[in-house]
């Protein structure tokens, strides 16, 4: 069966549907690209296509779902907002945000990780670690150093 597909209002084609899944796999064709084969009445998302029956599935190993679009990670979003708080606020001793951003943070990118590219956030998440760690160490200084000073001051 030969497809064709619109890539920036040009017409593509005919491919065979395993050059087309190619293209999926490769990320050239996403879930909104417009896809015919003959038979069709007119122009189809991809997507739509696929989630009707007329186009083969791509198997999982591929990588890629064209029935469900990918979602950011709630834990990667949590870590993102805690560990900048943290950050911000470690002088006020609100660092302690940063055990949060940490936890979630660690946590949204093993999600991510096993997720097979369905769930992402992965730069959220790495922000939300750095900034907690650092929140953390912020935090930490500050209570040395108010330790420090009550130690050699009677």
């Amino acid at each position: 069966m030969q497809w064709y597909h619109a890539e920036n209002g040009q017409r593509h084609g005919p491919i065979s549907e395993q050059d087309l899944g190619s293209l999926i796999a490769a990320g050239r064709i996403g879930p909104a690209t417009l896809i015919w084969r003959e038979g069709m009445a007119q122009w189809l998302p991809l997507g739509q296509v696929s989630a009707e029956g007329g186009l083969a599935v791509l198997p999982p190993s591929a990588g890629y779902d064209l029935l469900r679009p990918a979602t950011t990670s709630g834990l990667a979003i949590a870590s993102m907002v805690c560990g900048i708080l943290g950050l911000v606020l470690s002088c006020m001793f609100l660092g302690i945000l940063g055990i949060p951003a940490v936890v979630c943070g660690h946590m949204a990118m093993h999600q991510i990780n096993n997720s097979r590219n369905m769930i992402v956030g992965r730069g959220m998440a790495l922000t939300g670690l750095i900034c907690g760690y650092l929140g953390l160490l912020t935090m930490l200084g500050f209570i040395l150093q108010i330790v420090f000073a009550l130690a050699h001051f009677p």
